[in-house]
């Protein structure tokens, strides 16, 4: 049974990046074509991921209060379906941006229900691997879902594409709604008062706080360069845009292949040593970036800098080793809330960084926050407990 929802949940995470891949790619190509500005180019990716920040954890929370995480995997994935099929009927830039936004309220039920479900259902000797599998899942719909929407929008258009995800949506959560289920181990008493159930203990709250400085600071690495580095690669590497397009396609192969190998590691060494590895990674992505001067010596750099992704499923991992299964909802929810918070202030700061500088700066500036959560990890940073 255990084998079953696990693979379920991760079917459903594949299908939720493919949409997720698609609209982050594709949708900002609608709105300039329907003649957005700039600014309404990037309100497509700043209204999602400010809203993410409080339905994460809000929702999370939600679900470890009422001991269940299927509903919020079920009507997250199908809440989808109509506002995409609404997506396909809008010729405007701000209802486009207004729906998108509006995802973030399903896609926040989703994110961390979905983590803690694989959390509650798996032992701490292979929550690691598990995790790093669902990683994979998660990483090959980010990589697919940019390919398959830009041959649906250039073969049938951009109104048939927003059809599709509709119907994507839709048969995701069907598919969990079939064959997924509630892990049985959650407590489901729900006359104990909202905030002393699920309520963390002092010292696990230590820990996490730590764990969510260190995560968004080492994350900064990557959120200052942001969507300009595809303008370094193509500007002052001199790559195409199609060059640019099979570089990330390259990384999130490789990303792909190497999270359960990276989950097995973090089981039989702990969760630290992976964190610092991957912030390690991330480093030598950005020096050997600043380094490339040509497609192929970008290609070591983009394998780099994409597996910092195992940083994230490391610190997926702690967080439900330190918590309880009624806890883990919330916590995982509030981790992925303080990343969506980290990438967007530094798109913001790295955007003005490179105003006042260049590009080139920003990229060995941001290798100062993978450094000092090294420091972080080693020095503050305790080993969860086995459970």
């Amino acid at each position: 049974m255990d084998r079953r929802v696990f693979i379920v949940a991760c079917i459903v995470s594949f299908v939720l990046r493919l949409e997720w891949g698609i609209a982050i790619s594709q949708l900002p190509i609608y709105v300039y074509e329907l003649g957005g500005s700039p600014i309404e180019v990037g309100l497509v990716f700043t209204v999602f991921a400010g809203i993410m920040i409080f339905t994460q954890p809000l929702w999370g929370y939600f679900s470890d209060y009422l001991g269940r995480r299927k509903p919020f995997i079920v009507l997250g994935m199908m809440g989808l379906s109509p506002i995409f099929l609404l997506m396909s009927t809008q010729t405007q830039v701000i209802p486009l941006i207004l729906l998108r936004g509006s995802t973030a309220l399903f896609v926040g039920a989703m994110v961390p229900a979905t983590w803690a479900l694989v959390s509650n259902l798996t032992s701490y000797k292979t929550l690691g691997k598990r995790m790093g599998f669902l990683t994979s899942a998660e990483m090959a719909g980010f990589g697919i879902g940019p390919v398959l929407g830009g041959l649906i929008a250039d073969f049938f258009g951009f109104n048939t594409l927003w059809i599709f995800v509709s119907l994507l949506c839709l048969a995701g959560g069907l598919i969990f709604l079939i064959f997924g289920s509630d892990p049985p181990v959650l407590n489901r008493d729900l006359q104990k008062p909202v905030f002393s159930r699920g309520s963390l203990k002092k010292e696990t709250l230590r820990k996490l706080l730590i764990l969510f400085i260190v995560f968004p600071l080492s994350l900064m690495g990557i959120a200052l360069l942001g969507p300009n580095r595809n303008v370094y690669l193509v500007r002052d590497i001199g790559m195409s845009r199609t060059m640019v397009g099979s570089l990330d396609l390259i990384g999130t192969f490789f990303s792909t292949l190497l999270q359960p190998l990276a989950g097995s590691f973090s089981d039989k060494y702990g969760r630290k040593p992976l964190m610092a590895l991957s912030a390690i990674s991330l480093i030598a992505g950005l020096l050997t970036l600043y380094l490339a001067r040509d497609f192929l010596q970008t290609i070591p750099s983009i394998i780099l800098m994409t597996n910092y992704n195992s940083f994230q499923m490391a610190a997926s991992a702690y967080v439900s080793d330190s918590t309880k299964p009624e806890e883990r909802g919330g916590s995982l929810g509030f981790l992925n809330a303080v990343a969506s918070v980290s990438r967007s202030l530094g798109a913001i700061l790295g955007g003005l960084i490179i105003v006042a500088t260049s590009i080139r700066a920003v990229i060995l500036l941001s290798i100062i926050f993978p450094a000092v959560s090294i420091a972080i990890i080693i020095f503050a940073l305790k080993e969860p407990k086995k459970g």
